[in-house]
Formats: structure tokens, sequence, C-alpha cells
């Protein structure tokens, strides 16, 4: 029997889920008209005002709504049985989030949603990747701005050098620049994640791909702790607050690859060496400084700034003002074993935490609740717990370059300027 539909935004009534709702309002009811989908948060009322305010806002019919709340299974249920795939917004994750998951392993139902809880991530490995293989269920964590360009980025210019030259990355180096805000809901959950797995945070490898060879940690996959002058940039660079999410997935990805396609284009872009960094570009080496210092504030002291109002609230985020001024920017740069062998990539965007990963999240579910599994990749055919790159690739990638998040090949690197745009 057929869903009843296509796609159930979890958490839609929560700040970044407004966005996805909104999203799936105007772009995807454009391009996918006959496409179904539904609303799912706790409270009645405010589903309803939501879907009435979508419905007076676009001009459409109100979507429908569904009540159901991550500690009540049988709603959790009910709601995730009558989709094909859902969309969940709903965090902080290690909260809310495994009920949902759950269902959709028993019930049939793949997932996709837009966390940065490593933690919690892995622990969703541990319990459901198995079984979601076993029943072809398709789960793909971390669809939003952390991580698609950094691992859709990575992978992409990873395959352009093997394209070119005949030889896998070694290596790929990411370089953000970006000005954005973040919501409170993004501040809540990175403090719980940080009180609830503490150390286990630090390992490069939280998520898998650790390199075949090498059977001790490198220095060269720990996370950048301090501020640094970069020789290949001409750029003072800093630590970058979601590189400990985004490097996390980018070496799942690679592992994922050379696990289940060994041999294969995309697993042979990588070398069996490859290395994976990323850093946040600063004007000046005293605002590197001021960015690394920033990094090293505790999960205590981020509580206490929450709620002496210093830091957002959930609920709280960036006004309409704020966003339209905010955009993103990744450069990266694979290189061969011969470091002259180099492709420079750069994937860009509008406001990242909220507007683009609203679009991200909705076309990744869009592509899965319509596209056969076997059309998306290998792996995606197989089910499990899968990222990004392995569910979607290049399908994922072309699609977002038309809504407007590029990614595009440059011909060197660009003189730095990283106050801008690059």
């Amino acid at each position: 029997m057929p869903a009843a539909y296509e796609v159930v935004i979890f958490g839609a009534t929560g700040f970044t889920g407004k966005f996805v709702a909104d999203y799936f309002a105007t772009a995807v009811r454009e391009q996918r008209p006959a496409l179904r989908w539904a609303l799912v948060g706790r409270d009645r009322a405010k589903l309803q005002q939501m879907a009435d305010a979508l419905a007076a806002e676009h001009r459409i019919a109100a979507p429908p709504i569904l009540v159901a709340s991550s500690d009540d299974a049988t709603s959790v249920d009910a709601a995730v049985g009558q989709a094909r795939v859902v969309l969940s917004t709903a965090g902080p994750f290690a909260k809310m989030g495994t009920p949902v998951v759950d269902a959709c392993v028993r019930l049939g139902v793949h997932y996709v949603d837009i966390n940065g809880e490593t933690g919690w991530h892995r622990s969703i490995i541990d319990r459901y990747d198995a079984a979601a293989r076993q029943k072809g269920v398709v789960l793909v964590p971390s669809c939003g701005f952390d991580s698609i360009p950094s691992d859709l980025g990575a992978a992409w210019v990873a395959g352009a050098l093997a394209s070119k030259f005949g030889v896998p990355a070694r290596r790929v180096s990411c370089y953000v620049a970006l000005r954005g805000n973040f919501s409170g809901g993004t501040v809540s959950s990175g403090i719980m994640s940080e009180e609830t797995h503490g150390t286990t945070l630090s390992d490069p490898f939280l998520l898998g791909g650790k390199r075949p060879c090498c059977s001790t940690p490198r220095a060269e996959d720990a996370d950048v702790q301090t501020a640094a002058f970069d020789e290949m940039v001409g750029s003072w660079t800093a630590p970058f607050g979601m590189a400990t999410i985004n490097t996390r997935i980018v070496r799942r990805s690679v592992g994922l690859l050379e696990e289940a396609q060994p041999g294969r284009a995309a697993a042979a872009a990588f070398a069996r060496d490859f290395g994976y960094i990323e850093r946040a570009l600063a004007p000046a080496e005293a605002v590197a400084v001021k960015m690394a210092r920033s990094m090293s504030v505790p999960a205590a002291k981020r509580r206490q700034l929450v709620e002496q109002g210093r830091l957002p609230k959930p609920g709280n985020g960036p006004t309409a003002e704020q966003r339209a001024k905010a955009w993103f920017r990744f450069l990266f740069v694979a290189e061969a074993a011969d470091a002259s062998k180099k492709v420079v990539g750069s994937v860009s965007g509008g406001d990242p935490g909220y507007v683009e990963t609203a679009k991200m999240v909705a076309e990744a579910a869009v592509m899965l609740a319509t596209t056969p599994l076997a059309e998306l990749s290998p792996l995606a055919a197989r089910g499990g717990l899968l990222t990004p790159t392995t569910a979607f690739g290049a399908r994922l990638r072309e699609r977002l370059h038309d809504t407007g998040i590029l990614f595009e090949q440059l011909d060197g690197l660009p003189p730095m300027a990283p106050a801008s745009k690059l």
C-alpha cells in the first residue's frame, strides 16, 4: 500500500522547520505539484496556525498536519507510518531523534535530518545501521549546512583530481569564509552533545573511515585548535566551529565507499593515506587568535551565556535582515601525492544555517522519496546509515547547483579576502 505522503516534516514549527516548510510550499510545490507532504509537530494549534499561514501566504491548500511527540511512541509510529521519507529538524537529536529513527527502521521508512550531533550520530550507527541494511531503509543524517557542502564538496574535488590526472587525492583541504548567525536550537544541541559525549567527540574517526595505511592516529587528522598562517592560501586561519562535525562525515563517506565499492571510481578517488581537514579563514592574526579562543569555551559556560541572554535560546534565531546579509563559501583544494597536481573548487550560497539548510535537506528528502534507490547510488540500494555523498552523490550536487548553491571549479587559488566572499 503506498504511503499517504512522500515526505513528512518532523519539527515543522521549530525555527529551522519553518524554513523547510516554506521551501516545500514554494520551490518543491512548483517543481513537483503532485508531491504529497505533511507537517509534524507536538502542538496541534501551532501546526494548524502554521499550515493556515502557509496557505494564505502562498495561496495554496493548507498542508495536512500530524501530531506526534518523541515521548509518545504511538504518535511517532502513526506519523512515520504514513510517510515514504521522514525529514527531521527536531533537535536536540540526542533528546528527540532516536524514537523517530527507531520507528523509521521498524516501519521501513527512509530518513534524512539536519543533525550535527556526532555523538548521537555514532549511537544510531551502532543501534540501527545493520537493521536498516536488512530492511533496505536509507538513513541519511547531516543533510544541512552540516555537512552537505563539506561532504559533497570534498568528494567532488577528489573525483575531479582523479579524472584530470589519473591519480587519487592524497588530501583535501577546505577553507571556510562565512557570515551568519546561529539559532538557539543549534546552540542547545551543541551544549547537550558536549555534555553527553564529552571527550569522545574529539575522535577524528568517531563515525568511521579510519585510514587503512595507519594503525595509529596521525597528527594531520587532529582537529585544528590554533591560529596559523597558511602558506598555500596566503591567509591567517583559525579553527572552524563545524569542522568537528564535517570532517567526521567526510571520513565516514570515504570509509563507506571503500568498504562497499573497492576499486570503483568513487572509492578510487581517495588515496589509502587520504586526509581531510577544515579551517576558517581570518582577515588578520589577531582575529584568528580570537576565533581560536572562542572555540575553547566549555559547554557549562555556553549554557550560562544562554541563561544570561547573551546566546540565543531555543526557538530564537537570526532575523530576516540578518539572514538576507548572510552567505558562505567553502574553498576546496585537492592535492595528489605529488602536490603539484591540484584541483580547486568552491561551494557557495546564501544564509547557511537556515535558508540554505532548508533547501539542502528538502532536496535530499525529495530525491530520496522520488528516485529509485538503485539510481541514487549502490550504497543507497543496499540501505543503512549513509552520508550525503554515499546516498546521493553527484545527483544531489547537480540539483543543489541548479537551486543556487554553486559548485564551481576554479582555475587556481583566488586572492584571499576572508572578510568578503573570496
